[in-house]
């Protein structure tokens, strides 16, 4: 399996707003162009998955705008990210005005290759389900992360990725460079997810965004990554693949192909991310990995 991994690509954004670098979102046409050349020049890629916040606010125009944009010439997926739930109706309006998104039409998916499975399980933000408006105490719907349980219990040998909006780790001052962590998660969502991790250590990989960086922390045997921003400079996209006894993801940008002279804020690098935030290979041949349900898989 290879895919791309964006997020936070925010459509119908303006200049105001939460934001890392200079933002483009009304140079997504060409973005995605360019994307999609990229895709269709490496040959081998099997789908998009956007990590969240394809819209800046969820309304009508702005999911029809975005099931526009976002076509490409292999499959796209989305995790809902809090903005793409700005009213309590989103879901419904999803999955009518841009079903393709969610297989079968529930925001709570799988993925399946023999060698690797996805499992998309959208961050809840308040008290309402699939509704965001200020609030940020991200969690889980209770039965999510349990129907991905059981999705690893039946594949146990192959290797599993998580993907959900909210990040999971803080960023830390050897990175940014501040003298605190920056952008640190709600320490009951970040021990849940870690503890689902350490119950299942098929999942290798758990992608993220929210923050806007790229970020990378290797806890218990997993990955756990962050994107930055689609449509701020440098325009940068993610490769997972898992092959040859190996899961590996780059990172990779845009920048050098876009038309049009697009800013870039030096004194906020770190949301590049080191090195070891861009990029990662895990050898996994030969591992056994423990079964919870008292066996043991080879990946």
């Amino acid at each position: 399996m290879r895919f791309v991994y964006i997020a936070d690509s925010h459509v119908g954004a303006g200049d105001v707003g939460y934001r890392q670098q200079p933002r483009y979102a009304d140079r997504l046409p060409e973005l995605v162009a360019l994307l999609d050349a990229w895709i269709r020049q490496a040959g081998d890629i099997d789908f998009v998955l956007h990590g969240g916040d394809m819209v800046d606010a969820a309304s009508v125009d702005t999911v029809r705008a975005a099931r526009e944009l976002f076509r490409f010439s292999v499959p796209v997926y989305l995790c809902l990210g809090n903005h793409d739930l700005s009213r309590k109706n989103a879901l419904d309006l999803w999955r009518v005005e841009a079903p393709a998104f969610f297989p079968d039409g529930d925001p709570v998916f799988t993925v399946r290759r023999p060698e690797c499975v996805v499992h998309v399980v959208p961050t809840q933000w308040c008290d309402t389900p699939y509704f965001w408006r200020d609030a940020q105490q991200p969690h889980f719907l209770p039965g999510h992360l349990a129907r991905v349980g059981a999705a690893i219990a039946e594949n146990p040998a192959a290797v599993h990725v998580l993907c959900t909006h909210g990040d999971v780790f803080e960023i830390p001052p050897e990175q940014t460079g501040f003298t605190s962590a920056y952008h640190p998660p709600l320490m009951t969502y970040a021990q849940t997810v870690a503890d689902f991790v350490r119950k299942w250590p098929q999942v290798r990989c758990v992608l993220a965004a929210h923050n806007h960086l790229n970020t990378r922390v290797e806890r218990d045997g997993a990955h756990f990554a962050t994107v930055s921003a689609f449509t701020e400079t440098p325009f940068e996209f993610k490769v997972v693949q898992v092959d040859l006894g190996a899961l590996s993801m780059t990172t990779r940008n845009l920048l050098p192909d876009v038309t049009f002279k697009a800013l870039y804020d030096y004194d906020k690098t770190f949301v590049q991310g080191r090195q070891k935030d861009r990029a990662f290979v895990r050898r996994l041949a030969g591992e056994d990995v423990r079964d919870p349900r008292g066996g043991r898989g080879r990946s």
